[in-house]
């Protein structure tokens, strides 16, 4: 199997030899902050390389600040930014699994409150932390924490 950080570079060639223009430059900013994190992680004494659920996590972080930039860009009516930040949320989204639904969330959240035996606000820490866990790169963690802290009430 290959890891994630292979599938990345193997998707910046196929790019490349598109010559894909904003794809190329989106993984290329990518594989920066990975290796960038990884520079940090050996400075720590962790090991070579971080893990390819530290990569979703950064992923996901890159999402969060290009939807930000989106919303940015849609007040201030820059529309050419606003459409080039989108494409790159699409195309790091293309790394992600499967992202879990509100629907599906639901279901998740009520099981596992029902598996953990969480009763209160008290449990929130140990729920979010099995879930993250569970299901590393496919929930969005504030959203799980907003609909779970309405569950644990």
């Amino acid at each position: 199997m290959t890891s994630l950080r292979e599938k990345i570079k193997l998707t910046l060639d196929q790019n490349l030899k598109q010559r894909d223009e904003l794809a190329t430059s989106t993984i290329r900013l990518i594989l920066a902050a990975i290796k960038d994190h990884d520079i940090q992680f050996r400075t720590k004494k962790s090991g070579e390389l971080i893990s390819d659920e530290d990569i979703l996590n950064l992923l996901l972080n890159m999402i969060k600040q290009r939807k930000e930039s989106v919303k940015i860009y849609s007040e201030a009516g820059r529309e050419d930014l606003q459409k080039r930040e989108e494409k790159e949320i699409e195309i790091i989204q293309s790394f992600l699994p499967h992202q879990i639904t509100d629907s599906e969330l639901e279901d998740i959240l009520k099981d596992t409150i029902n598996e953990l035996g969480c009763t209160s606000i008290k449990d929130l820490g140990k729920l979010l932390g099995f879930l993250k866990n569970k299901y590393p790169g496919q929930l969005d963690m504030q959203k799980v924490a907003e609909k779970a802290k309405k569950n644990l009430q």
